[in-house]
């Protein structure tokens, strides 16, 4: 899909900060060849010399490109809601959000629209489309990010703590030890999704709001697109739509995620994703069950572990105080990043 035909009244929504607008404007450029109507981009702390050049490409783009400034990063809660809320006010029947660092591979949002069509030709009114994210567009590198995304078992919120879930602990073990088989595809429906090119329809966001402000960054966006299927709709993993998320240097490590918490190279982010996935554990199910209170003494168990394998104790401290705050509702900006 090329500019030479637009698809009508879908908006683009993308956040950027620091030093990124590179591949920022990349990310843009790619927007707008794919057909998008409108752009909106959200500058969420650039350094001076990028927000300059963020200037200067939306001035040269007018009035196909708007640039929102924030003064200072303010997480990406804020940040994606007001993506999101002017990409509605331009006019979007469906938004299209990327990542700074997120290109479309081949005819993505003709296949996401495609997917989300259907959907609603099937009776699902509120629902959302999500593309399979891949390290690059190589068919290999395509299809193991799809087999891996198909395959993923997520914990039940309802029970787990900080995603250990002993059920689901214990599959995974057995899995590894070669005791049992991997498990099977579990299908194209997700309980949540990221922004990072996700297509969703100007009336689902009107229904579900924006994200939460509160929760400032990381599962931000988990929380708020399971909404949809909190409302009883849908979110659909679309094998056809692939969107390149280079998946650069991570601040977190590939890996056993509990150990991966302690291998960490930044403490603020670290407290940001634990503290809003407990929270957002507690407000699913009971806040307080024998399920929950042996996942939760799972995981200090494990926590004990990796603080004796890494030498971290630090660590430990940051963990604790995010399931504390967790645990007491204190959500908003309590630490810098």
């Amino acid at each position: 899909m090329t500019s030479s035909s637009p698809l009508p009244r879908v908006v683009g929504a993308t956040v950027t900060y620091g030093a990124r607008s590179a591949s920022c404007l990349a990310t843009v450029d790619a927007f707008l060849a794919a057909g998008v109507r409108e752009v909106v981009v959200v500058d969420n702390g650039s350094t001076p010399s990028s927000r300059q050049a963020l200037v200067e490409y939306a001035r040269e783009h007018a009035p196909r490109v708007h640039l929102h400034h924030l003064e200072r990063n303010e997480g990406s809660a804020l940040a994606f809601g007001i993506a999101l809320a002017r990409a509605v006010e331009a006019g979007a029947d469906h938004v299209w959000v990327l990542d700074d660092d997120n290109l479309p591979a081949g005819d993505a949002l003709a296949a996401l629209l495609r997917e989300e069509r259907a959907l609603r030709a099937a009776g699902h009114g509120l629902c959302a489309v999500a593309p399979t994210r891949a390290p690059g567009a190589a068919p290999a590198e395509v299809a193991e990010a799809s087999r891996v995304e198909q395959a993923r078992e997520q914990p039940r919120e309802d029970r787990s703590f900080a995603g250990v879930e002993l059920t689901l602990f214990a599959r995974r073990a057995g899995e590894r030890l070669g005791l049992r088989r991997p498990a099977a595809a579990s299908g194209a429906d997700l309980a949540y999704a990221p922004y990072g090119g996700l297509l969703v329809g100007a009336d689902v966001i009107r229904r579900i709001g924006f994200p939460d402000t509160a929760r400032v960054l990381y599962g931000d966006d988990l929380e708020y697109t399971s909404r949809i299927v909190a409302a009883g709709g849908l979110i659909r993993l679309s094998r056809d739509a692939v969107v390149v998320d280079p998946r650069g240097e991570r601040w977190m490590p590939p890996g056993f995620e509990v150990l991966a918490m302690f291998r960490s190279t930044n403490d603020a982010l670290l407290y940001y994703s634990v503290r809003n996935r407990i929270h957002r554990e507690l407000r699913t199910g009971r806040r307080r069950s024998p399920a929950r209170s042996v996942n939760a003494a799972l995981f200090w168990a494990l926590c004990l572990g990796c603080t004796v394998l890494t030498g971290r104790p630090g660590k430990l401290r940051v963990l604790r105080r995010a399931a504390a705050d967790a645990r007491a509702g204190r959500l908003g900006r309590r630490v810098e990043f």
